[in-house]
């Protein structure tokens, strides 16, 4: 796992996945994430991280970003696409709850001291998903 700190968008493999989304011109991406999470019943630590990744950027979308800093890059896709992606909410916390629940990254996270920390991250998320 390459990650260097706890927050959503810290890890290289959501970095990678912000890459390919950035070439899209739609919310595909972020809609196959979150339900790759809901279809699997295993739910792997970078399909978990990915999924995150594509939630906090459709929080952002909503106008309800966190603390995660966006690159020109990103904050110019997500501003070009502000305000889609509100069917997704619902299935978005479900995938939250699956993740926290069950995933292999929570498996690895739980081993650690820092654990506490992301399941606040996790929760806080899920809190701009209700919002509105």
């Amino acid at each position: 796992m390459g990650a260097w700190g706890y927050g959503i968008l810290e890890n290289d493999t959501v970095l990678d996945w912000v890459e390919d989304l950035l070439e899209t011109q739609d919310l595909s991406l972020i809609t196959e994430s979150i339900e790759m999470v809901l279809d699997d019943s295993e739910i792997e630590s970078y399909t978990a991280e990915i999924a995150l990744g594509a939630i906090e950027i459709l929080a952002a979308l909503q106008d309800r970003p966190g603390n995660e800093e966006y690159d020109e890059e990103l904050e110019n896709w997500i501003n070009r696409h502000k305000g889609q992606g509100k069917e997704l909410l619902v299935h978005s916390q479900k995938a939250l709850g699956k993740i926290l629940d069950e995933s292999e990254l929570r498996e690895l996270r739980e081993g650690s001291e820092k654990f506490e920390e992301w399941v606040k991250i996790i929760k806080e998320l899920e809190g701009r998903l209700m919002l509105g």
